[in-house]
């Protein structure tokens, strides 16, 4: 009886990760919305040749590209639009109980970046702020808290 309680608590954790990151496809479909989708085969073919791409200050894009299963870009400008995105972020990270990992701010601006690590499916979700828009991020995969953080060099 516990095994059983046990491997379907397991699998109701899976499915849930699994349903935080399907609940954005949604935004593909929408006007005014900006929405890419990275498959894990395009992101394999392209891991590769991280190392002879230019790279972003501090962060090492490789050390979780082979771990992730995808990432989803969201972009919206409208005002109707920013604020749905912003509320239905929002409310993943408290329904799922994300955990939040870094916030800046700076003028007008700001980046929250939250982390769900399951078992069998974590994502990292960033959700950033700005003037002209508000812009969610999420990479999905099988990786750990370890290595999320391997991502920001010294």
């Amino acid at each position: 009886m516990i095994k059983t309680i046990l491997c379907a608590v397991m699998a109701l954790t899976t499915l849930n990760a699994h349903a935080q990151v399907k609940a954005f496809e949604k935004y593909s479909d929408m006007n005014g919305i900006t929405y890419v989708y990275i498959s894990k085969a395009m992101l394999s073919a392209i891991s590769s040749k991280l190392n002879s791409m230019p790279s972003m200050p501090n962060v090492n894009a490789q050390a979780l590209a082979s771990k992730m299963s995808g990432i989803q870009l969201i972009h919206a400008e409208k005002n109707n639009m920013r604020a749905k995105l912003r509320s239905e972020v929002q409310s993943i990270v408290k329904q799922n109980k994300y955990e939040l990992l870094m916030q800046v701010k700076e003028d007008n601006n700001k980046a929250d970046i939250y982390q769900n690590i399951g078992p069998q499916q974590s994502a990292v979700v960033m959700l950033v702020e700005e003037n002209d828009g508000v812009t969610a991020v999420v990479f999905s995969g099988k990786f750990t808290t370890e290595d999320v953080m391997k991502m920001v060099k010294k």
